[in-house]
């Protein structure tokens, strides 16, 4: 009846107007809006201390949209596309939480589909410079391990101010004011402790403090490179920040050495070139002494720090990796867990790989086989991979590899044939390299397709 009214009155509108010498007029429909559909996220775990860039991806993403993980607002959302969102994850207690985006107002939730991991505990083996003002004041560089967003730090029980986590190896921080001596520096991260005990030195002032070095900064110039991060033969930015209370900087002596490589230009900004040959990985230390001179008789004093960053042969690495890969699970006494053990635990393709290999272990026996060189190889740090089928793998390296299995099915005892590319992803984790995903989407089986699968 409603239905019906409605019609009734809208042909007598449209009578109306056109009695009045117009044309008949059809109500426009409301314009249709389909809301966002969140289907995946890697990497699929991280630190209960947040700090964690993860990519989501799905459909109908749009700019303004807004994420959340756990409940915890996101930050750094960044829309790239209808497809793909980048942000990073807020601090969160540990275990799996849901996914979710909004976009005007219309949200799509993802269950279970990250997990926070409580990280190890932070440890201290740094800090530059090691005295200050019993005032306070003086800006620190601690170095160490497992640092993460959230981080605090205190000087004898004192609280440090302006604490900056640079990254999972340095913060930065201004001492509290406290009496002269030496105080115990504790660093806290997600209720975690590690103290470097009398590890800064409290002065009165007065006296004339040697130079402080506050920061030592090392950079790839590879796009979106990680600091404190070198291939074989590159020309890196090595930086120091320096302070001193009586000296200008252009006056002070800076003298720059390493345990590998060699060094060119003065000052506080030099560079550094890696060797074309050695190897890799490895951790190469890079050490400043900053000089001051007193004046007269009264001689010098000096500051030094040091910084360690990971030298690699990155396309060496990746490709050595990718091939040792599929040669050990081209070997059927393989334990599917210790062939995928150099993939990244934050990548889904892990658990993917796995049940991959279990599934092949289960139904096929490889007799023979050959895996060729890896070719081609490319680093491109965040730039992804092309997989036919799947489109931009994330990623940070790429591989392909050509490989051909002769093999056995087993509950018929049939032979059978799996020949085609491989195609491989890597991700820079750690101060290492990992795989992340294998793809062998345009290979060729004999095996009927009846048959559950040789290799995804």
């Amino acid at each position: 009846m409603r239905i019906r009214a409605a019609l009734s009155a809208g042909f007598l509108a449209a009578m109306v107007c056109s009695a009045c010498g117009g044309s008949p007029s059809t109500p426009t429909p409301p314009p249709v809006v389909i809301g966002p559909t969140v289907l995946g996220i890697t990497p699929s775990s991280g630190s209960t201390a947040g700090g964690t860039e993860v990519t989501l991806s799905g459909i109908n993403f749009a700019a303004g949209a807004a994420v959340t993980i756990g409940g915890v607002t996101a930050t750094n959302v960044r829309v790239v596309s209808s497809t793909s969102i980048l942000a990073v994850t807020g601090a969160h207690q540990g275990g799996p939480a849901e996914v979710t985006v909004t976009v005007d107002g219309r949200a799509s939730t993802l269950s279970s589909a990250f997990t926070f991991v409580a990280l190890p505990p932070p440890t201290i083996t740094n800090m530059a410079p090691a005295s200050g003002s019993t005032a306070g004041g003086t800006t620190v560089t601690v170095t160490g391990t497992n640092f993460a967003a959230g981080a605090t730090l205190a000087f004898g029980g004192a609280a440090a101010t302006g604490v900056t986590v640079v990254s999972s190896t340095s913060l930065q921080a201004v001492t509290p004011a406290r009496t002269a001596g030496q105080a115990d520096v504790v660093v806290t991260v997600a209720g975690q402790s590690a103290t470097l005990a009398k590890g800064f030195t409290y002065i009165t002032p007065g006296q004339n403090l040697p130079p402080v070095i506050t920061a030592l900064t090392i950079q790839s110039p590879q796009a979106n490179a990680p600091s404190n991060f070198a291939d074989l033969n590159e020309d890196v930015a090595v930086s120091a920040s320096v302070t001193d209370a009586e000296t200008p900087i252009s006056q002070l002596t800076f003298v720059w050495t390493a345990d590998l490589g060699t060094f060119t230009g003065t000052g506080p900004a030099v560079r550094w070139r890696a060797p074309a040959a050695a190897a890799t990985p490895r951790t190469v230390t890079v050490t400043l002494r900053v000089t001051e001179a007193l004046g007269g008789s009264a001689g010098t004093q000096s500051t030094t720090a040091n910084s360690t960053l990971t030298l690699h042969n990155s396309l060496k690495e990746i490709g050595d990796m990718s091939r040792q890969f599929l040669l050990d699970f081209s070997d059927s006494k393989l334990a599917p867990s210790y062939v995928v053990r150099d993939f990244w635990d934050g990548c889904s393709g892990k658990a993917d790989e796995l049940s991959d290999i279990i599934d092949n272990r289960k139904y096929y026996l490889i007799r023979s086989y050959t895996i060729g060189l890896p070719a081609p190889v490319s680093v491109g740090f965040k730039a992804g991979c092309v997989v036919p089928k799947y489109g931009i793998r994330a990623g940070d390296g790429c591989a392909i590899v050509q490989c051909e299995w002769k093999d056995t099915y087993l509950p018929t005892g049939e032979l059978g044939t799996t020949a085609g590319p491989d195609y491989l992803t890597a991700v820079y984790r750690s101060d290492r390299w990992w795989l992340c995903n294998s793809d062998f989407p345009a290979g060729t089986h004999t095996t009927p397709v009846s048959y559950p699968a040789f290799i995804k």
